[in-house]
């Protein structure tokens, strides 16, 4: 939600953008337009990273405004397919496996195509769910239609409330980033109450290795993390992950591409018809060189989709690719089945 009532129109939103960089009165000028309902260039040019909400220094929510623009607009260039995959996902088979009684759900959303991510014993017990009926429509902000997500919110929180009722559980932990942005946020902008607590998958992971110290052997190693996009809906958690990174023994690089200056991972940009292949590939590789280049060993991935979309290439760099779950399961000493992020590189 853009709070109009905290805007000071500084500019910063826009002047910040690693992909607008607009100068300090364009930025000014734009966004006015942009309160104002009038025509500008930052509806197709903004690549909805979310970044800007992270930038602005009154917390107004600077992206939830351009994404509104965008939709009311039409003028956001998603492509077909991009707008397919959001369809797709929410048509997916539903699946519940069900765990102990009383354990939390683990809801996998609708992005459980990463081989052995979920396996060994972080997560025995939970119940998982995944398909579409547990899909959060967080990705449609991606293609410019920020309404499908308040339109299907209270249905996706129903739809986990009810196995959380069946399983006698408390919290559901959400293993992709955009769950609980979803949860945590904007639940709140939508009036929506929640029958359980949302966990992160980054609370989780950190609190399992809180309580089983004894098994964990210090990975000593360098790492570069891949924020995902709707990260800046709930960026505090960023401390956490800091936390769980000291618990295995890894030292998160001090680099220009991370935490408030995180670059998409390239899927974004990816999705618009008005991004040349060749121009995607050169941002994906400034994220990963400087990843490199600050002495990383490793890449690590919270969204799957982020996974898919760098593992290979930072493979290519030298820098070993891991989701998140899999770099704790390496620490607790388990052999991964299927490589670090679910492909094994010959």
């Amino acid at each position: 939600m853009f709070y109009e009532e905290k805007c000071t129109l500084c500019g910063e939103c826009l002047m910040k953008c690693a992909y607008l960089a607009y100068p300090e009165e364009k930025a000014k000028a734009e966004f006015k337009k942009l309160i104002d309902g009038e025509s500008t260039p930052v509806t197709s040019e903004c690549i909805t990273c979310c970044a800007c909400n992270m930038y602005c220094p009154e917390g107004a929510n600077p992206f939830d405004l351009i994404n509104q623009r965008q939709e009311e607009t039409g003028t956001f260039p998603a492509s077909e397919k991009s707008l397919g995959m959001m369809s797709m996902a929410s048509q997916l088979p539903p699946e519940v496996t069900k765990g102990k009684p009383g354990k939390p759900v683990l809801n996998l959303c609708t992005v459980d195509f990463v081989p052995g991510a979920i396996e060994g014993q972080l997560f025995d017990g939970l119940t998982i769910t995944k398909g579409g009926d547990y899909f959060c429509y967080i990705g449609w902000i991606h293609v410019g239609k920020p309404s499908m997500v308040e339109e299907n919110a209270q249905k996706f929180v129903d739809n986990l409330a009810k196995v959380v009722k069946e399983v006698g559980a408390k919290e559901v932990i959400c293993y992709h980033d955009d769950c609980y942005a979803l949860l945590a946020n904007k639940v709140k902008e939508f009036g929506i109450k929640l029958p359980f607590k949302p966990v992160h998958i980054i609370e989780y992971l950190r609190d399992y290795v809180k309580a089983n110290k004894d098994k964990v052997k210090k990975l000593n190693m360098k790492i570069a993390y891949q924020q995902p996009c709707a990260s800046r809906y709930t960026f505090e958690k960023d401390k956490m992950l800091d936390e769980l990174f000291e618990l295995i023994g890894v030292e998160r690089v001090d680099r220009k591409y991370d935490k408030m200056g995180a670059l998409c991972c390239g899927g974004a940009q990816g999705g618009m018809t008005t991004f040349p292949k060749e121009e995607v590939e050169a941002w994906r590789m400034k994220n990963l060189m400087d990843a490199k280049e600050h002495g990383a060993e490793a890449m690590v991935f919270l969204c799957p989709l982020c996974a898919l979309s760098l593992r290979s290439r930072a493979k290519a760099q030298d820098m070993e690719p891991y989701i998140l779950s899999n770099l704790v399961r390496l620490a607790l000493d388990e052999k991964l089945t299927v490589g670090g992020a679910g492909k094994v590189f010959e």
